[in-house]
């Protein structure tokens, strides 16, 4: 595959000498929706997460993809995150793939609200949801769908139907 003739240290090395190409590149595949299929190929490893290693399991696929696209994706991720918080799209109390706001964060958050309502002697109720397989399952058109209905459209969101298929 051709990311093991581009490993990441010669982009980072490089990066002041390609940052404009590169740039004039996925310009023009945004232009046209076009994503290179050796965008969409991947070498699939399994990282261990935990309990016995023999079990097949306890361990968890990662894509890895070629190294141009792993930056255009954070390019366009970044936009869009950009997008949603400009226009007031997402709600306060998201902290997922917010920067600044971890899962830690999350749970203080929640504590500080679950004593303040035993405080004043207000009931508390929780629901656990474990969203551990969630992106597995997410239907492509409904999040396309979802995206338009926040004003990701045209090429953009052309480019991403591409990419995700």
């Amino acid at each position: 595959m051709d990311q093991m003739v581009y490993p990441l240290c010669f982009f980072k090395r490089l990066k002041h000498c390609i940052a404009e190409p590169l740039a004039m590149v996925y310009t023009q595949l945004l232009s046209v929706a076009a994503v290179p299929a050796e965008w969409k190929r991947a070498i699939i490893t399994l990282v261990f997460k935990k309990g016995p290693a023999g079990n097949f399991c306890n361990y968890r696929p990662i894509s890895l993809t070629w190294v141009p696209s792993k930056v255009m994706e954070r390019v366009i991720a970044q936009q869009i995150s950009d997008h949603l918080i400009s226009n007031n799209i997402l709600h306060h109390a998201q902290h997922g793939f917010c920067k600044g706001r971890s899962t830690t964060a999350n749970l203080l958050e929640s504590l500080n609200d679950w004593t303040l309502s035993i405080q004043y002697k207000h009931s508390v109720k929780i629901a656990y949801v474990d969203f551990s397989k969630a992106f597995d399952t997410v239907s492509h058109n409904k999040l396309f769908m979802r995206l338009a209905s926040y004003g990701i459209a045209g090429s953009l969101l052309q480019w991403l139907e591409q990419f995700f298929c």
